[in-house]
């Protein structure tokens, strides 16, 4: 048998690993065929039709929730331990009394002399904004947001009732309440850059359905202890005594800063109550620092 030669050998060798190489080639695509044949599942995804339905994921979680996470509730005051206290303003707008402001029947809805009041004593609040109302009053939102002393809160959009018999307020169907609190919330930060992180309901007025609503909109639900009933009342004195006469440890109360026929003796009575309070020894402060304790 004639020997091969060192050049032929060589060559005899490259061919040899040329085959190697074409038989692992077709090796490997045929298992890539067949995983993209057979085993779709590998690279895709399941098709949605396929997957779990995400409402009965969630039905089956909300089911749960209760034995995992405790109710959510509506805050009426803080510590009974603290000689703390919390006051507070609904700056009110329904699409009505923006009529009656376009229409000059009223001269304003906003009573910037609390404010005043506020800066004067040294008094730390909450006020919690209307979205038309930020909407019809820019500037003044702004002018709030930026007092150091002032916390903002959310008041719903167009001041609606969320539940029936509320002070004869428009009841607004359920399926767009989520809306008002959301549109509410971008218009105050739209207009003052603040994120409000508490809510407060129209009227004070709910139904269970919705505190649970706010609660999965990440907001907190302050109500109160104490309503000073300024509202459409003419009677200074009475507003004094109703709030000086009702307060405690860790009291919220509540006011109107929206001024004209609906809230006009507000401010009024604001002079005398601070300086009462004051010398019952109490510290005002915002619902934040409230709950803090």
């Amino acid at each position: 048998m004639p020997k091969l030669n060192q050049t032929e050998v060589k060559s005899t060798h490259n061919k040899h690993l040329l085959i190697l190489l074409i038989l692992l080639i077709l090796v490997t695509l045929f298992f890539t065929g067949f995983i993209i044949i057979y085993r779709q599942d590998l690279i895709y995804p399941p098709l949605h039709r396929d997957q779990p339905s995400p409402k009965k994921f969630v039905e089956s979680v909300d089911q749960n929730l209760p034995d995992i996470l405790p109710k959510p509730k509506v805050i009426e005051h803080g510590s009974r331990n603290k000689h703390q206290i919390a006051l507070t303003f609904d700056a009110d707008m329904t699409v009505g009394m923006l009529g009656l402001l376009q229409r000059h029947f009223v001269k304003s809805w906003y009573n910037y002399p609390i404010k005043q009041t506020l800066d004067k004593e040294g008094v730390k609040a909450t006020v919690f904004l209307g979205g038309l109302w930020a909407k019809t009053y820019p500037n003044e939102a702004k002018d709030l947001a930026n007092d150091p002393l002032i916390e903002l809160g959310n008041h719903s959009y167009s001041h609606p009732a969320f539940a029936k018999n509320c002070f004869k307020l428009p009841v607004i169907d359920v399926t767009q309440k989520t809306n008002e609190v959301l549109s509410a919330q971008l218009e105050i930060e739209r207009v003052t850059g603040v994120v409000p992180k508490y809510f407060r309901f129209p009227g004070g007025c709910y139904e269970q359905a919705d505190v649970e609503t706010i609660a999965k909109l990440g907001l907190k639900i302050i109500h109160w202890d104490v309503s000073a009933n300024d509202g459409f009342n003419q009677d200074t004195n009475s507003i004094v005594r109703k709030v000086v006469n009702s307060i405690q440890n860790g009291s919220i109360v509540v006011f109107h800063i929206h001024d004209g026929p609906y809230a006009p003796k507000t401010n009024d009575a604001l002079v005398k109550i601070i300086p009462e309070l004051k010398k019952q020894g109490y510290q005002f402060v915002t619902i934040s620092e409230l709950l803090a304790n």
